[in-house]
């Protein structure tokens, strides 16, 4: 099975002290995070300010530093319309820079977000796989309607929901929506804050793929705060190993 290290997210230094922010920060984070198991890693490059940024220095830059360490595993990074306080024109503009040899291996397209068809098209473009965001069943009904859907290369189910319960259920109804629209693109589930862990235990029943890291929480599932991505990589492959999954 699969599991996704998301190494920094918006996650401030405020909320832990180790996100990782520079291309350097960023590759050694994947080095600890490849090390306890993971096999792919996803990142939002930041600017000189500890912005997340789409600008293309940027996030070159934090794949290079990346695959300098972990030449083998591959690399996405986000596309999150917040990054462009919402400038869909904008964001086609940057990601319209991302060439060359230090190009992502993929890129994550929020269905919730405007503009994700002329986004998904201008990717496949430059060479760089679509990896689906989906956040509620809706989500999945968009990508399912939209021209990629059936081209992407993994789903992320990842509910926004705070409550545990809520977004366990959110998680179950977009994986049933998926289904009955016959999209077979691998699913990676997550969730965000204390909903993290719950998630990720409910994924583990039904087999599938996660991620983990400190973009979606700083703890572990014992409530203790984590002291990095390694750690929680490490405690996700410990709880996957106990429910039989292998690596």
């Amino acid at each position: 099975m699969l599991i996704k290290a998301c190494l920094n997210g918006g996650t401030t230094r405020q909320q832990h002290p180790s996100v990782p922010c520079t291309p350097a920060e960023l590759a050694a984070d994947a080095r600890d995070a490849v090390s306890a198991g993971a096999g792919a890693i996803h990142v939002h490059p930041r600017d000189a300010s500890g912005d997340e940024t789409l600008e293309a220095d940027a996030v070159l830059a934090a794949v290079r530093a990346i695959r300098a360490v972990v030449p083998a595993v591959p690399v996405g990074v986000t596309t999150g319309i917040w990054t462009v306080t919402g400038d869909t024109a904008r964001r086609l503009e940057l990601v319209s820079g991302w060439t060359g040899d230090d190009r992502p291996d993929f890129a994550s397209v929020n269905l919730s977000e405007p503009g994700t068809e002329e986004l998904a098209a201008l990717l496949r473009e430059l060479g760089i796989p679509v990896e689906a965001g989906v956040w509620t069943a809706g989500d999945a009904d968009l990508l399912a309607a939209s021209s990629f859907g059936r081209r992407v290369i993994r789903v992320l189910i990842e509910p926004r929901d705070s409550s545990p319960d809520a977004a366990v259920a959110t998680a179950a109804e977009a994986d049933e929506t998926l289904d009955r629209h016959g999209i077979q693109a691998p699913r990676v589930h997550h969730g965000y804050g204390i909903a993290t862990w719950h998630v990720i235990g409910a994924a583990l029943r039904l087999g599938r793929d996660i991620r983990i890291g400190l973009e979606d929480t700083v703890v572990l599932p014992d409530g203790s705060t984590a002291t990095g991505n390694g750690e929680l990589v490490a405690a996700a492959v410990r709880l996957a190993t106990e429910a039989g999954h292998e690596f």
